[in-house]
């Protein structure tokens, strides 16, 4: 049986700067390890967060694990304060999309620093 817990791979261009990104936005590293000369990092939303990132560098990937797929997968965040959460990112000069009403939730859209797009929807 699957537990709750869930790991995300994200395959990046730069792991420092992809977690710079992510600390940016509020996310705290759960732990940090080399493996075979490169930097992988496991962040997430908080320390005790069920879903985790786990952050590899993409030509690592496609060096020693070829048959994986490196596009991101579509995720959706949910936050409790969307219009904060939202000038937070505009202030960080990244992709973002405009705010739209969906019946009576408010969603957006932003990129990270390798292009991938997120979704965030309120509660």
């Amino acid at each position: 049986m699957f537990t709750e817990d869930i790991q995300i791979m994200l395959y990046v261009d730069d792991v420092k700067k992809a977690v710079a990104f992510w600390q940016a936005l509020g996310f705290v590293i759960i732990e940090e390890q080399e493996v075979d000369g490169t930097s992988v990092v496991e962040i997430a939303a908080s320390k005790n967060a069920q879903a985790h990132f786990v952050l590899y560098d993409r030509e690592f990937i496609e060096s020693n694990s070829p048959e994986v797929a490196t596009n991101s997968p579509s995720l959706m965040f949910f936050s409790q304060d969307i219009v904060a959460l939202y000038q937070k990112i505009e202030e960080m000069a990244v992709p973002l999309g405009e705010m739209i009403s969906l019946g009576e939730r408010m969603v957006f859209n932003f990129a990270d620093p390798d292009g991938n797009y997120f979704a965030v929807s309120s509660m």
